[in-house]
């Protein structure tokens, strides 16, 4: 039996889609991840499922809306909710083919025992529980508390170092490492090595950082000669939040405009990448379940209903799989929908009920920043728009998951 592709997911917390070198001007440097996208692809249109992190992450570990699973919104230390015993993580998927399996970094997806993540497929855990700037903030080695007070200014490297252990000690069979930084989330921490260094400020400080370190990650898998057969992909959970930049999109964090939902993503696999390729395809956080489950030679899960699509053509450069609409929800509000280049929003805000100006609809093939509201000269779009999201939701809402955590 031929040995599967590695996987490396390294996900950010609220750095915007014009904060990589490889997207245009910016003074921070990324050199790393502009590495990355010169050796591999730079993806222009990938969205997280959400403008915030609970349901971004949500979807991108589960292939799933986070309406259907039932994690719409942020989860807070006191919330008993959590990712429920019936769903099934990309590493659920991937350790009976044989994967090892290893989650780094902000978990998010529920604080109580049973939504541990080696409750949900991973082997190790090495991280803290949700966002940074949430009390008590306890990390973890596995399922145990390692410490309650901690140095968030330690936590890149940290982090990087447990990967890098990671990966050693799987270097003879395929892994999937998911490495999801605590930074640029606020409040801002940097080593001390890295503070001042950036022309972005502490904000641009943090990025330089997690490049810096990625830089040592990539470096392990050369001197391990794992290059060739590993697939890393970098990302963002959703947009910048009170800095950073959007790239010229409309929008932040909590806002499903493209610059709240647009996320920088590259990916390199120098046996299967060609070299500085771009791919201009919608594509999802949804799509990764399928995605690395198929390059892994396994199926998604058939019981339920995934929503992403498998997007593994798209890396090899053979053209686009059939792509559904994307919705786009703030907790179970349905306020946005993009099919093809068209984009209809028709509510702002978790209760859907600020619908100043609404519904705006916008050509993102020739306004991607979302300036000029088309909505009367396309009132036929609006109208088949606005029913496929009727559609949808209500469908959607009678498919919700019954496996929420007590």
């Amino acid at each position: 039996m031929s040995r599967g592709p590695n996987f490396i997911l390294v996900l950010m917390d609220d750095m915007g889609y014009g904060d990589m070198g490889c997207y245009g001007p910016t003074p921070i440097c990324t050199p790393h991840m502009d590495e990355i996208a010169a050796r591999g692809m730079r993806f222009t249109q990938m969205y997280s499922l959400a403008p915030v992190c609970t349901p971004s992450r949500c979807g991108l570990l589960t292939g799933r809306y986070a309406q259907r699973v039932g994690l719409p919104r942020v989860l807070f230390p006191k919330d008993t909710s959590g990712l429920g015993a019936s769903e099934r993580t990309v590493a659920d998927c991937l350790r009976p083919l044989g994967y090892a399996t290893c989650a780094i970094g902000k978990w998010h997806l529920g604080c109580r025992p049973e939504h541990h993540p080696c409750r949900h497929g991973f082997d190790r855990f090495f991280g803290l529980p949700y966002s940074n700037d949430m009390q008590p903030l306890p990390l973890y080695r596995d399922e145990e508390v390692l410490e309650t007070a901690v140095d968030q200014a330690s936590l890149t490297r940290r982090y990087t170092d447990f990967a890098i252990d990671f990966v050693r000690d799987h270097r003879d069979g395929p892994f999937f490492l998911y490495l999801a930084h605590t930074m640029p989330h606020i409040p801002l921490h940097v080593e001390p090595g890295f503070r001042g260094r950036s022309a972005a400020g502490t904000y641009g400080d943090t990025i330089e950082c997690i490049d810096a370190h990625l830089g040592r990650l990539l470096g392990e898998l050369r001197a391990l000669g794992l290059e060739d057969n590993t697939l890393i992909m970098v990302t963002s959970d959703n947009g910048p939040w009170f800095e950073g930049s959007t790239g010229g999109l409309r929008g932040r964090k909590f806002e499903v405009y493209e610059g709240g939902v647009r996320s920088p993503f590259v990916a390199q696999w120098p046996a299967v990448i060609a070299p500085g390729a771009v791919c201009e395809e919608p594509s999802c956080f949804l799509d990764l379940l399928p995605t690395l489950v198929g390059l892994a030679g396994g199926t998604a899960p058939q019981d339920r209903v995934i929503d992403g699509r498998d997007i593994g053509p798209l890396m090899r450069g053979q053209g686009a799989p059939t792509r559904d609409a994307l919705y786009f929800y703030t907790d179970n509000s349905l306020n946005a929908v993009r099919e093809g280049h068209w984009k209809l929003h028709v509510a702002r805000g978790p209760d859907g009920k600020n619908r100043a100006q609404m519904p705006q609809l916008f050509n993102l093939g020739i306004d991607p920043s979302e300036s000029y509201n088309l909505a009367d000269r396309h009132s036929e779009v609006v109208h088949r728009l606005r029913a496929l999201m009727d559609a949808f939701d209500a469908a959607l809402s009678e498919d919700r998951s019954e496996a929420l955590g007590p």
